[in-house]
């Protein structure tokens, strides 16, 4: 964490309201950090982001193993 984003420290006489906020307003941030996270690994959710990247890497991967099926086939059809 850089020191633009860290928030003030608690006053030294804090009391336990702004203490519980401050609690409040860290739960919060956690909360949205955390579904940042699972959002950034979660496919579905990278798919329905980027449906043009992943519509390329499946033509591709579709294209990678058609090719491999008509490699296999030439070659089993050669050595008859």
């Amino acid at each position: 964490m850089t020191d633009t984003n860290r928030r003030p420290p608690l006053a030294p006489g804090a009391g336990i309201n702004v203490i519980k906020l401050d609690i409040e307003r860290t739960r919060d941030e956690l909360a949205s950090t955390l579904d940042d996270l699972f959002a950034t690994f979660n496919v579905r959710v990278q798919i329905r982001s980027n449906p043009g990247v992943f519509t390329g890497v499946f033509l591709l991967i579709a294209a990678a193993a058609a090719g491999l099926v008509v490699l296999r086939t030439r070659k089993s059809s050669r050595g008859r």
